[in-house]
């Protein structure tokens, strides 16, 4: 995915050091922060490389065998997990995916094979090379002679702005569309291959290296989120993963209970996207916020993916924005894991700003629904907490179906790509750390701390790690434009001991040992020579390495530009990152849900294992890159 990033991203655009003869230099002028945002961005998404497709329903050994009477401590460490299915004989099976290559699919819908739509059937939602979910069930049916999509009602014919189908999938392979290809479990609960009113999908992005969250009752789970959303109006991000299979009965009417919600809320506001309630909880201390009937408008904010006047959960913040609530949104690029992610993300409301690992998560959906996704779900629906609704759910397809921790109004899902043109029934953001959750060291840039560089982590190497503010006009030797260096933000690949040392060298290098520091520190020799030309930061405080330490790494950083192999003793503090049994959802697994330990991880040199001590994250970028309220 193409992205366009700002000087404030890419750090460093310069590649040589030039001379002292040198009088004038590029100058990187500072573009102005557009309204809403930290950064001048403009994402460019293409529909390109490919996604992965999975059918039918997922057979989930691991989750069955910890919901039965078989679960037990065999490892003996005071917990139940799959680690002790593992000593059991318990594993989930391999699965192997459809890899679909987007420009085949792309040049195929062009010719409107189906009757839907030349390119996306949603041709009023997506720009024109852009796709959905149901777009990718168009495709398969048209490529693959076990897929069958029949009885297709219009978003206009079924009442919820979406389309409704009948699917079959030969699923025993044997050429024939039948009733032998329905799923009977142990249990004698049935799911319908064969005239399928009951297909939707489930859904996962890409994660990266590092493979949190795949456990079944306490994350995502191998076979992915469920959504109440509409099939076609959910995009396709390259690299995702798809799985179509029949739901329960009981599923497709809590959908269409909910959308059927959203579509009267539409209704009863003469077409307008009125947000019952946006409720903003900056801390658990604090009273929260409530914005009740936001008017929620579109504000475009991804011209590349959307037609203009497509309204999207970002809108919701927007629009509070435009009351005059205080709300900012960041840009999260490619991360250092390696995800593709690309997308906006909620960095400030109410003057509190996110710092990575704590920081504003959200939920959204009907207030009804809120308990529906969790590992001992009842599925009371039909209680008032539930919204009333007359439906009875057979005990296993609750089980089955709605017996994880994510799904309805829990969705890893990024605001500005989640299509809200009906209203949902309410919204929230609140702040969250994931620190303990993760297991993972907090440092902010906020305040002084101490870290112990020491391999053996005995205390023997303690230094202080702050950020330091930065001369003022007149106060000492500050460097200006026509340096000709400017820009380069590791001074000492021209200025070392053995060239060109402008007055230092040897004995006499600036080095920071009043903190414990005996290595030389661009940053600290910026204290008295100011920050060469650094851009602005963009208002984060921690772990900028998650975001500038993979394919958006700053060049002339040093260490900060540069990623190592972690692995044998490097990576013994695995155990507590990723392992911690208090913590469950932490622990790695495989992408079928089997926990797999991590061996080998590709990191920046600032990241979970390691800290640079000649660019120490975030101490270094904040001294160099002020945020604007600095």
């Amino acid at each position: 995915m193409k992205k366009i990033l700002s000087s404030a991203l890419l750090l460093g655009l310069l590649t040589g050091c030039g001379s002292d003869d040198t009088t004038e230099s590029p100058v990187i002028p500072e573009p102005e922060k557009p309204k809403y945002l930290t950064l001048d961005i403009k994402p460019e998404a293409k529909f390109e490389g490919t996604f992965n497709v999975y059918l039918g329903r997922y057979p989930d050994p691991l989750k069955d065998w910890l919901q039965s009477e078989n679960a037990r401590d065999l490892t003996g460490d005071g917990h139940i997990d799959e680690r002790d299915a593992h000593k059991d004989g318990i594993y989930n099976p391999e699965t192997k995916a459809i890899v679909v290559d987007a420009a085949k699919m792309h040049q195929l819908l062009s010719t409107n094979p189906d009757g839907l739509g030349a390119g996306s059937a949603r041709g009023d939602i997506f720009k024109d090379g852009h796709y959905s979910v149901f777009d990718a069930l168009r495709y398969l049916a048209a490529t693959r002679p076990d897929l069958k999509l029949e009885s297709v009602i219009s978003p206009q014919e079924s009442g919820r702005d979406t389309y409704e189908f009948t699917l079959s999938w030969d699923s025993n392979r044997d050429g024939i569309f039948d009733e032998q290809d329905n799923d009977l479990n142990d249990n004698l609960v049935n799911y319908d291959n064969y005239m399928g009113k009951d297909w939707h999908f489930r859904f996962t992005f890409d994660g990266g290296d590092l493979t949190k969250l795949n456990g079944t009752l306490d994350g995502l789970g191998p076979q992915g989120e469920v959504t109440y959303g509409r099939m076609d109006q959910f995009w396709i991000q390259p690299g995702m993963n798809i799985r179509f299979q029949p739901f329960s009965p009981e599923m497709t009417k809590r959908r269409h209970w909910v959308q059927d919600r959203e579509m009267a809320r539409l209704s009863e506001n003469g077409g307008k996207v009125i947000l019952p309630l946006l409720r903003l909880v900056p801390s658990m201390t604090q009273a929260p916020t409530d914005l009740i009937n936001l008017e929620v408008t579109p504000h475009n904010m991804r011209p590349d993916i959307f037609q203009e006047g497509v309204i999207t959960k970002m809108d919701i913040f927007l629009s509070a924005a435009d009351t005059g609530t205080d709300i900012a949104f960041n840009y999260w690029p490619s991360l250092s894991t390696g995800a593709e992610v690309g997308h906006f993300a909620l960095f400030r409301a109410l003057d509190v700003a996110s710092e990575v690992g704590r920081g504003w998560t959200t939920a959204y959906g009907d207030m009804a629904v809120q308990g529906d996704f969790n590992a001992h779900s009842k599925c009371d629906f039909s209680s008032p907490a539930g919204g009333g609704q007359d439906i009875v759910v057979d005990p296993e397809h609750c089980r089955l179906d709605w017996n994880s921790n994510f799904g309805g109004n829990a969705l890893h899902i990024m605001p500005d790509v989640g299509v809200m043109n009906q209203p949902v029934g309410f919204a929230m953001a609140a702040i969250k750390s994931h620190y303990k959750l993760f297991g993972m060291t907090e440092y902010s840039g906020k305040e002084i701390m101490q870290r112990d560089f020491s391999p053996q982590e005995d205390g023997s190497d303690i230094m202080t790690l702050q950020v330091f503010p930065l001369p003022e006009d007149g106060q000492g030797p500050i460097l200006e434009e026509t340096h000709f260096g400017w820009g380069i933000a590791d001074c000492t690949e021209c200025h070392n001991e053995a060239k060109d040392p402008k007055g230092h060298g040897g004995y006499s290098w600036p080095i920071n040992s009043s903190d414990g520091f005996d290595v030389t520190q661009p940053y600290y020799c910026a204290t008295c020579h100011g920050n060469n030309g650094a851009p602005s930061g963009h208002g984060e405080t921690a772990r900028c390495f998650w975001c500038h330490g993979g394919e958006t790494k700053p060049a002339h950083h040093g260490d900060a530009s540069t990623q190592r192999l972690y692995q044998g003793d490097d990576i013994k503090a695995n155990d507590f990152i990723y392992n911690d049994p208090n913590e469950l959802n932490a622990l790695p697994r495989d992408k079928d849900g089997n926990y797999q330990a991590y061996e080998k991880v590709w990191s920046s040199v600032n990241s979970d294992w390691n800290m640079s001590r000649v660019f120490p994250d975030p101490y270094s970028c904040m001294t160099c890159h002020k945020n604007p309220a600095d």
